[in-house]
């Protein structure tokens, strides 16, 4: 797959996927591209910054993410970077949030402050949504007269009831700048930037989450804020445990813009010294997607850093009237990531195995016909290997007090760094072998619907790595799909199938059922004829 003798070798490699490939998606969201700044960058600051600075941290993000003018090159340096959100955050709270005043940053002039500049830098762009059901009393108290939604000209001011947790998620899902205030000991809220949630709870009942924090670092060299990582709760209203202690969340801030923009980006043609380039479609379910990929390499101080840039057109793909809102390459466990880019707005993440770019929570994403970019530079040097990806489809539009809709996840074939060396469609020496063992399944009737649920065993008994794929189980009356990590020699992997039917649908006696690893034939291996395992189970009243 490598680019060289003076030959581009583009190759167009059509596969279609049975209509039962879904896969399980991310974990939850994380926005891990926030900027982390202590409150002692100034020697002038101290704890009562939180404001100011959170609010710097939501524009800064935005500023990266399509609304370039939220930050400019303060300090004159030729560069935009965190020394000017540091200057951001001092001016906001040394002029329109009033920091340095006996009262201090309050939640009325937090909101009125950052209200104020983003009317002045984009007028009539944004929303400001704001959880406290007391605010308007806070406005009363600063002498600001009643709330009215357009107070400030230039941005739509909207109240929403108390914060809680429901909201912290949805708000993050949809991409808006979201601030939660804390009951601190001290007079004000203590302000922390939402940063991230896992759908699943703990067995408590509690779901993590982490936040961005402006507690000094101390081990990390100059000035440096935290990552929070910790719990939150719904009960009688919303806690976050903070310092050691369940805290209510007082106040909850969330900054929107009233448009969304385009996933497109700029496409440039990949470069003659490219190392790689190879160009795939898949045919989906829901329709045929295009993927080219591009890898390029630099040395930087004897470091050598390879990008990978995926160009992603959705030629006819669609579910429910919407495109293409989620892209995911798999990781072999071989990189390091150290920089990543997507469409403005959208959910960037190296990790779950992977990288994860998914399009905020209503969007429609990449529409048939249109094109995004993603990319990623990581350690290396590395190899492009044959890998398969994913694309997911969008969910709905938000609707409040209702839980977000899983949406289908479809394997596509493409590239990707891999460990070894560029394969040639053969194995040569060492290779992986992968195998199926059948653990047990089970058929039973629950609710007006059958459950069958078959649990398997994936080995490696080759000499070599097999790198992540998918595996998937078949049978007449459905299938499933699962994501298994890179497997040394010798390792294996645990994995679990359910497939659900309706009453109507008797199944025969028994239902027979297939497993096969590495279902879309992304590893390389030393035989390819043993990946399959059969097996067989007996429901109620099957016929």
């Amino acid at each position: 797959m490598k680019r060289g003798w003076l030959i581009v070798g583009v190759l167009l490699a059509v596969a279609s996927f049975a209509a039962a490939a879904q896969v399980e998606g991310p974990l939850g969201y994380v926005r891990d591209d926030l900027q982390l700044i202590s409150q002692q960058s100034l020697p002038e600051w101290s704890a009562r910054w939180t404001g100011p600075i959170q609010a710097a941290t939501i524009l800064a993000w935005f500023a990266d993410n399509g609304y370039p003018r939220f930050l400019r090159d303060y300090n004159g340096d030729g560069v935009i970077d965190e020394l000017d959100t540091i200057q951001l955050a001092d001016n906001l709270g040394r002029m329109l949030m009033k920091t340095e005043t006996m009262r201090g940053t309050t939640d009325a002039r937090l909101v009125l402050g950052l209200a104020q500049f983003v009317a002045d830098t984009y007028p009539d762009e944004f929303v400001l949504k704001i959880y406290d059901a007391g605010f308007g009393a806070e406005l009363a108290a600063e002498g600001a007269g009643p709330f009215s939604e357009t107070m400030v000209p230039g941005i739509l001011l909207s109240l929403e009831g108390e914060p809680n947790l429901g909201a912290y998620e949805s708000e993050l899902l949809e991409a808006e700048g979201v601030i939660v205030g804390l009951d601190d000991v001290a007079d004000n809220n203590a302000y922390l930037s939402g940063r991230s949630f896992l759908y699943e709870e703990t067995t408590d009942g509690y779901t993590p989450v982490d936040l961005a924090w402006s507690e000094e670092d101390r081990w990390e060299d100059g000035f440096q804020g935290q990552v929070l990582e910790t719990l939150a709760m719904q009960s009688d209203a919303f806690y976050i445990d903070y310092r050691g202690a369940w805290t209510l969340v007082e106040f909850l801030l969330a900054l929107s813009p009233l448009r969304e923009p385009s996933p497109g980006g700029p496409v440039s043609p990949c470069p003659e010294d490219a190392i790689a380039y190879d160009v795939t479609e898949t045919t989906t379910t829901f329709g045929r997607v295009r993927i080219e990929e591009c890898v390029t390499r630099e040395t930087i101080d004897g470091v050598v850093l390879d990008t990978y840039e995926y160009i992603v057109t959705n030629i006819d793909f669609v579910y429910n009237g919407c495109g293409i809102c989620l892209f995911f390459i798999p990781d072999v466990g071989v990189t390091t990531t150290v920089d990543m880019d997507g469409p403005n707005l959208w959910m960037m993440h190296a990790g779950w195995a992977g990288w994860w770019w998914g399009a905020p929570l209503g969007s429609c994403g990449i529409l048939p016909g249109t094109t995004a970019v993603f990319s990623f530079t990581v350690i290396g040097p590395t190899f492009d290997t044959w890998l398969t990806g994913a694309v997911g489809a969008c969910a709905p539009a938000p609707v409040p007090g209702v839980a977000v809709s899983k949406v289908p996840l479809l394997p596509v074939r493409t590239t990707g760094p891999g460990e070894g060396t560029p394969d040639d469609g053969e194995p040569d020496g060492d290779c992986p072998d992968l195998v199926v063992r059948i653990l047990g399944a089970n058929c039973v009737y629950i609710g007006r619907e059958f459950q069958v649920t078959v649990a398997a065993r994936v080995l490696n008994i080759g000499t070599a790595t097999a790198d992540a794929n998918f595996v998937q189980m078949t049978s007449s009356m459905g299938g499933d799909t699962e994501f298994i990590l890179a497997l040394a020699p010798g390792a294996s992997d645990d994995v679990e199938f359910t497939i659900s039917f309706t009453a109507n649908q008797l199944p025969p006696c028994p239902l027979e059922f297939t497993v096969e690893a590495d279902a879309f034939n992304s590893v390389t291996e030393c035989n390819e004829d043993n990946n399959e395992a059969e097996g067989s189970v007996y429901c109620p009243n099957c016929k």
